[in-house]
């Protein structure tokens, strides 16, 4: 796509002006993009961080000018699509928004290489506990069978995915078999998926575990989650999937969802893309159900139950590999970083008012991803070893 007519259907994508068929069309490049990893053009598309500085502008100055509009959750929308357009043409690239007492500073970084020491991103990196205690490192197992247990076969089909087959000819596999349970956990800087006996499939982000049966005979299927994950579960009107998580019990019968339950956040939240769940509050006893775009929160402290309706696109990004804030704090940042890059966070001086919003590829190193938030000037940050410190 020539760059004029890019930075034309965005603008108008942006203003609210673009058609049905202008719409499609450019989510159907950003898709392109996303699936093919095409790089730039600078033929068709023109001086690449020129065009970026504009793009990057045109948020801006559409940020600045609708913050305040009453229907600022379409906006978002509209800005992350934009913006992930914006960042996926050319994904060597960073951007981060820094927002202070109503302005905003924006920073942006190129592609330079990794240090040597320095810290490099995570990867697909899990470890298996089968129902007999053993236990398989599936980063280092080779592709293919792992095991046979209580009807179903557990292989690793490739990076990063780990399969559980069905196989009625298995001992112990009829319906009244005594289901055996394994567990699949990710350390920080780890992430996996797997597919379980039904079809359901789940992402696991950083520091996060599953527990689950090799096979579903009960006419409930559950499963029990810590930490983040990203479900597309698989549709049984006669079985309904349970996630039983911190504080709280999610049933759907076969929807995309995301938990994040981490215990060093304030709350565990549930966020429906598309069907519908019931979120059960196990210590308030109360439930709700959710339509898609909404998320559920359910506080540590009080127990507290809300409903809100988010940007989804921020949500799983860490599924899609990128970070995405939207006017998010310096320590709910800091705290994905975290369990991403495996480090260690301390803070110098008061950061509590400060917010950013922008996007950052999960493959980029450590160094390149706080470059860009210290380049907005208004925090220093130090790296030894994997101790980082934020100093205001």
């Amino acid at each position: 796509m020539e760059k004029e007519i890019l930075l034309t259907l965005i603008n108008k994508y942006l203003s609210n002006q673009a058609t049905p068929e202008e719409e499609k069309r450019l989510l159907s490049y950003y898709d392109t993009l996303q699936k093919n990893k095409l790089q730039w053009d600078e033929l068709l598309m023109g001086d690449e961080d020129a065009t970026k500085v504009e793009l990057y502008n045109k948020i801006l100055l559409e940020i600045k000018a609708r913050e305040s509009a009453p229907k600022r959750i379409i906006f978002l929308r509209r800005w992350f699509v934009a913006a992930s357009v914006t960042l996926l043409i050319a994904t060597s690239s960073a951007v981060f928004f820094f927002k202070y007492n109503g302005s905003y500073f924006l920073a942006k970084n190129t592609t330079h290489s990794l240090n040597k020491g320095g810290i490099a991103p995570g990867g697909n990196k899990a470890l298996l506990t089968l129902a007999d205690g053993s236990k398989i490192t599936l980063d280092d197992a080779v592709t293919g069978q792992l095991a046979k247990q209580s009807g179903a076969r557990v292989s690793k089909a490739a990076k990063g995915q780990l399969v559980y087959t069905a196989d009625n000819t298995l001992p112990n596999s009829n319906a009244l078999a005594q289901p055996a349970f394994n567990t699949i956990e990710t350390p920080k800087g780890g992430q996996y998926q797997v597919t379980l006996p039904d079809g359901s499939r789940v992402w696991l982000n950083a520091a996060s575990s599953l527990r689950y049966p090799t096979s579903f005979n009960d006419k409930v299927r559950r499963v029990e989650l810590t930490g983040e994950a990203y479900f597309e579960v698989a549709k049984n009107a006669h079985r309904p999937f349970k996630v039983v998580s911190n504080n709280q019990v999610v049933e759907v019968l076969g929807t995309h969802f995301n938990i994040s339950s981490y215990s060093d956040e304030n709350s565990v939240k549930t966020t429906l893309l598309e069907g519908s769940v019931k979120v059960l509050s196990i210590k308030a006893n109360q439930s709700k159900l959710l339509k898609p775009g909404e998320q559920s929160n359910i506080s540590y402290s009080n127990n507290s139950f809300s409903v809100q309706t988010v940007n989804t696109e921020g949500v799983i990004a860490w599924k899609n590999g990128y970070f995405l804030f939207a006017d998010e704090d310096l320590k709910g940042i800091m705290n994905k970083f975290a369990r991403w890059y495996n480090i260690d966070v301390q803070y110098q001086g008061n950061v509590d008012n400060l917010r950013f919003g922008g996007m950052v590829s999960r493959s980029k190193d450590l160094e390149q991803a706080l470059k860009v938030i210290e380049q907005t000037g208004s925090v220093k940050i130090k790296i030894e070893g994997r101790r980082v410190t934020i100093m205001q």
